[in-house]
């Protein structure tokens, strides 16, 4: 059991001893969530006009 701690232990200080960037190019981030907000907003208008066209054939069949 001591073993199993130990390994995981070393699991974790590896994982964490990892260098990560200290600088972040905000610009990179800003077009990221311009481009995921983009992307959520035609989602979006999808949704409403698959939505409404259903509804405008449903009418055209019960009319007819």
């Amino acid at each position: 059991m001591s073993t199993e701690n130990l390994n995981k232990t070393s699991i974790a200080e590896n994982y964490i001893s990892k260098k990560t960037p200290k600088k972040v190019n905000i610009d990179v981030l800003k077009r990221k969530i311009y481009e995921q907000q983009k992307k959520e907003k035609m989602v979006g208008r999808i949704a409403i006009f698959t939505f409404f066209s259903f509804i405008c054939v449903i009418g055209f069949i019960i009319s007819a």
